[in-house]
């Protein structure tokens, strides 16, 4: 005998149910972190590699349910190459950020900001130091594996020095507490490589 259209309703209400009793994970755009970065160039031109080391600060204010300010600085400081000295390159972004959860696991977002670039190469005599304002494009995607393990993907571009550059990243976040976890990242594009750790700790 066919189901009755309510059998039909509650059997499915059972095996799927409603979103709302999930319990949504917790997406926090609120934070402070400050991150090691270890970079490596692969030039075309050359068998050699450029490697360096950068450290880094992160702050991400939300003022809205869906919107976020974000500050980033990163400073880099690269090993000698082909008889010149260390170079250094400084990177700040003030930009903006906008959210949204689309499952109760999974957070979309974009961010836009200017990017204000110092770059500094020394001979071993004298220096050389340059700057450009510029801009940056990201989007991504948060994802909680577990309560503990969040994992984000995502693409960034951006332009400077009349240099346009696009990178992908791939980051691993573990919660030690609700508010304290550690990133490990790899980012990857225009023959630079770099992997990162991270610390955050979210309000």
């Amino acid at each position: 005998m066919p189901a009755h259209p309510i059998q039909r309703y509650l059997f499915a209400a059972l095996l799927f149910p409603p979103a709302a009793n999930a319990a949504p994970a917790n997406f926090s755009f609120d934070y402070i972190q400050a991150t090691f970065t270890s970079s490596t160039i692969n030039l075309s031109a050359s068998p050699e590699k450029i490697e360096g080391n950068g450290i880094g600060f992160n702050l991400s204010l939300s003022f809205n349910p869906h919107y976020a300010i974000t500050l980033d600085v990163l400073s880099s400081s690269f090993d000698t190459f082909q008889g010149n000295p260390v170079d250094s390159i400084k990177k700040t972004n003030l930009g903006l950020t906008a959210h949204t959860q689309i499952t109760d696991s999974t957070e979309v977002f974009g961010n836009v900001s200017f990017l204000k670039a110092e770059f500094t190469k020394t001979d071993g005599i004298s220096s050389t130091n340059d700057t450009d304002v510029a801009y940056e494009l990201k989007i991504g995607l948060r994802y909680f594996l577990s309560k503990s393990f969040e994992a984000e993907l995502g693409v960034s571009h951006f332009y400077a020095f009349d240099y346009p550059a696009t990178s992908l990243n791939a980051e691993i976040r573990y919660y030690a507490y609700k508010q304290i976890s550690i990133g490990f990242a790899y980012k990857t594009g225009d023959n630079q490589d770099s992997l990162s750790l991270n610390g955050r700790m979210s309000f």
